[in-house]
């Protein structure tokens, strides 16, 4: 029996065994003497998944008794299967999109880019009202600034990976220290022997051109290969679009145009950054000799200032061609084969930059960093900054012209603060890559106190201080955690008086002080904006120094050096604010590569590990909902892929005379809700909607309020002939949904029932015939309380009350050959 209940042993949190019914929950719905037309329960699992027969509950014997761990089990009858009695159950599982094999683990490297692209969604204001003036150009602005700061995030990564193997290995390394270098590195033999051909400047560079552009051509490919396999095919009957309810359109969700043209964007301007570092060393020796600026006769450097001016002028038509929109098709199609042609065309100067640095050029040596990188870097970082500041005035602006704020977080700026983040961790992360390949590289154990055999490179400055900003990161992280578990301790005790009062209790003991700490637990996600906005302030400190640097064209060499020259104590106290400042620089530079590691790590352990699992996909499957508009390189959007799919099978469903309830499970019920929107108007009198530990007002209609909220709500409502949704106070997750006053009833938001929500625990103490108290499920198990049976039973009884006043045959969906 041990063998039998670890197969029963579920993987999904709301595929439990099925409980006993009560005599309420097994009687079939009034109004019919038995099943007339086909129904079905139509279940869309939420974060980590299962197997197929474990979402069904179809394995031979079910659990009557009992938990997970010990129970009672008999042989399954085939009405243990249905949860209402005449309803077939169905299952969509779409797991393997955002789990499957556990190489979509270094997915997670990608991070920053998911954050960018997660925060053009996060514009405040409502979008049933057509932009102008003023609230056009935020708009607008908004959607530019994202989208240019996504592209800088694709120069970070390049000009990281080239300052590995270009800087480091082949400028600084291989041509800068020669044979030194190759007796410290042995390996390095082929590019820094005196006798090597590559040994040269120019030879060298081009060998170590090699790491960024690998890095650039794996993740064009792999943008290439998950468009194709999320791609499908669109219907021929479009849904009914409203103003209202933006994710209701029927392109929605088919976004392979804009994102090949953004793709190809981003890819010629990574390949171009890559050609201007290595052009710019060689153009630079060539114009060396010149006499009063200007070289004296032809030589190599006039092909040198060709390439740079076209190389500079492709590189901005790149840039450009991302702030096309893309609402209208026609303007896809032509800005895709605009950018196909300048990618095409930056392939071809890059080879011509190639031949270029080969060319013969007796006498050039290397020295110091390579030339201009830290000013690209510099110029990148002033940027960014920029941008951020762009997000946030066009944020406060739409904020401001929309009166109806519903509840939206951060005032309307947790999109320019999610974007600053994702620019902060890419900058940690190349940050972290460059200072401790160096260090490898080097021998060093330090870069401030160097070892006898440690070789003297060195990184960019601008590195630096984002290596202190992450090891300030750190500090906050902890002292947010801190903050954080005193909270949870003094609302657990909130929570008390309300445990006692709920389960007639008068004394507290152990049990109610559990029931307490999980209710406080599920209220720790209404702090999530105040964690996210100290999460920022190491971002303010680095965006004014960036700005200082603009400004003044004046940068410290490196925050310890910055720390001394604005000290006024005594030498000793200096020396040892230097040393502090050095060490902090060092301990974030550890945390920088650590923190790589570990998402790694993460990601391998969430596809073996449900509990690990259930915590990365919470946060990962928000930020991989939503289409690659902004970053074409992000990790791919399940919903593209799921809503389409799931619409096409209701659509037919429905085609057949089928009623569906759609009963979607936490991140299944976004995936539920944008599917109606989807649907084609004359199968809507089908559809019923279930949403259970539903995420879709307590996080997507405060986070992006311009997709999600009351307005959208209330359409979604008009769509389907029932709604309820289920949530418990434990559950960190869902909460009630709010939706508008029906049309013509003046009112503030009404809540879609169920308004109150489920208990959990279900009881105090252990019900009859059980020894154990039944344990507290929070976002889990939905499916398998009492609640849900009796609530899919009064849902099917509101689509038959519905369906009365027209009858079947007015009600029903006519037959259509249409897909």
């Amino acid at each position: 029996m041990s063998d039998l209940a670890a197969s029963l042993d579920p993987h999904e949190p709301d595929a439990t065994a099925p409980v006993p019914r009560s005599p309420e929950t097994s009687v079939a719905p009034p109004g019919r003497a038995g099943p007339t037309r086909g129904r079905v329960e139509l279940r869309v699992h939420g974060v980590s998944g299962g197997q197929a027969e474990e979402l069904l509950d179809v394995e031979p014997a079910m659990r009557v008794g009992g938990d997970r761990l010990a129970g009672f089990f008999r042989w399954r009858r085939e009405p243990d299967t249905e949860t209402v009695p005449g309803v077939r159950r169905e299952i969509f599982a779409w797991g393997n999109l955002t789990s499957g094999s556990s190489s979509r683990a270094f997915w997670l490297l990608l991070l920053p880019f998911m954050l960018v692209n997660v925060a053009y969604w996060m514009r405040p204001g409502r979008m049933d009202r057509a932009p102008a003036g003023v609230r056009r150009l935020a708009n607008n602005s908004y959607g530019a600034g994202v989208r240019l700061l996504a592209l800088s995030l694709t120069v970070l990564i390049a000009l990281a990976a080239a300052g590995v193997g270009m800087d480091l290995v082949a400028w600084q390394c291989a041509s800068g220290l020669g044979e030194a270098c190759v007796r410290a590195r042995p390996w390095l033999a082929f590019l820094g022997s005196p006798s090597s051909p590559l040994s040269a400047p120019g030879p060298a560079l081009v060998v170590g051109a090699v790491l960024p552009v690998a890095v650039v051509v794996v993740l064009w490919r792999l943008s290439r290969r998950t468009a194709a396999d999320y791609e499908v095919v669109s219907g021929s009957v479009p849904p009914r679009p409203t103003a209202a309810a933006p994710l209701s359109h029927a392109e929605f969700w088919r976004n392979s145009e804009t994102m090949a043209r953004l793709r190809s964007a981003h890819i010629s301007v990574a390949l171009g950054t890559i050609a201007a570092s290595l052009l710019l060393p060689a153009l630079r020796h060539d114009l060396a000799p010149a006499v009063d600026g200007v070289p004296g006769g032809p030589g190599p450097w006039i092909a040198g200032t060709v390439l740079s001016a076209l190389l500079a002028a492709v590189t901005a038509a790149s840039t450009l061609s991302v702030l096309v929109p893309g609402a209208d098709p026609r303007w896809n199609a032509r800005a895709d084969r605009i950018c196909r042609l300048l990618r095409d065309t930056t392939l071809v100067l890059g080879l011509a930059v190639v031949a270029y640095a080969l060319w013969p050029r007796p006498g050039w040596t290397a020295s110091g960093r390579l030339p201009g990188d830290g000013a690209v870097l510099n110029t990148l970082f002033a940027v960014q900054v920029a941008l951020v500041l762009v997000t946030l005035v066009a944020a406060l602006v739409l904020f401001a012209s929309d009166r109806a704020h519903d509840g939206t977080a951060m005032l309307g700026l947790a999109g320019p603060a999610t974007a600053a983040l994702g620019a902060l961790l890419g900058g940690g992360f190349s940050a972290a890559l460059v200072y401790q390949s160096s260090l490898l590289l080097s021998g060093c154990g330090s870069m401030a106190t160097p070892e006898v055999d440690c070789l003297p490179l060195s990184v960019p400055t601008a590195y630096s201080w984002l290596q202190l900003a992450f090891a300030l990161e750190a500090a906050i992280v902890l002292a947010v955690v801190a903050v954080l578990a005193l909270k949870l301790r003094r609302d657990t005790r909130a929570h008390l008086s309300g445990v006692t009062e709920d389960y007639a209790r008068s004394v507290r003991d152990r049990r109610t002080w559990t029931i307490a700490h999980a209710r406080a637990v599920g209220r720790m996600t209404e702090v999530l904006p105040s964690v996210l906005g100290a999460l920022l302030l190491p971002v303010v400190a680095l965006g004014a120094l960036a700005l200082y640097s603009v400004l003044s064209r004046d940068l410290a060499a490196d925050p310890a050096a910055a720390a001394t020259a604005v000290s006024s104590a005594s030498g000793e106290v200096r020396e040892v604010a230097q040393g502090a400042v050095s060490g902090l620089i060092g301990v974030g530079s550890l945390l920088g590569g650590a923190a790589l590691v570990a998402l790694v790590w993460i990601g391998r352990s969430a596809y073996r590990d449900r509990p690990t699992r259930q915590a990365v996909g919470a946060l990962w499957d928000v930020g991989t909902f939503w289409p690659r508009v902004a970053h074409p390189l992000a990790p791919p959007s399940y919903a593209e892929r799921a809503v389409p799919q799931l619409s096409a099978r209701v659509a037919l469903m429905c085609r057949e005379g089928t009623d569906v309830v759609l009963s979607g499970h936490s991140q299944g019920s976004v995936l539920a809700a944008a599917t109606v929107w989807q649907l084609p108007t004359d199968c809507l009198g089908r559809i019923a909607l279930l949403t259970h530990g539903s995420p879709l007002d307590r996080l997507y209609a405060r986070y992006f309020p311009a997709y999600f909220g009351p307005g959208p709500f209330a359409d979604l409502r008009e769509r389907v002939s029932a709604w309820h949704n289920l949530w418990r106070v434990t559950d960190a997750i869902a909460g009630p949904v709010r939706t508008r006053a029906p049309s013509g009833e003046p009112g503030p938001p009404v809540t879609v029932e169920q308004a109150e929500p489920l208990p959990d625990p279900r009881s105090y103490d252990a019900p009859p015939g059980e020894a154990r108290r039944p344990e507290i499920l929070g976002h889990s198990y939905y499916t398998g309380d009492p609640a849900y049976a009796g609530t899919l039973r009064r849902v099917l009884r509101a689509m038959e009350e519905a369906e009365a006043p027209r009858g079947d045959a007015v009600g029903g969906c006519p037959p259509s050959s249409g897909a």
